[in-house]
């Protein structure tokens, strides 16, 4: 319990540390929307082979069972 605590007062002064020298805004915040779009859609594509790759392998465990 006191190493938990050590760890995360630890970590909290680390995070002070490194937002110390963050104090000003970025001069130009500006976020390509159409990157993130694109981005965002490929995501969607790579999700969606996992789950269909996930399917496939619980058939073909059922399948092989199954004898």
């Amino acid at each position: 319990m006191k190493l938990t605590a050590l760890f995360l007062m630890l970590m909290a002064v680390l995070t002070l540390f490194a937002s110390a020298g963050e104090a000003a805004p970025r001069p130009d915040p500006s976020i390509d929307l159409d990157a993130l779009k694109k981005t965002g859609q490929k995501i969607k594509q790579i999700v969606s082979a996992v789950c269909a790759a996930a399917t496939v392998h619980e058939t073909y465990q059922s399948a092989k069972k199954l004898g």
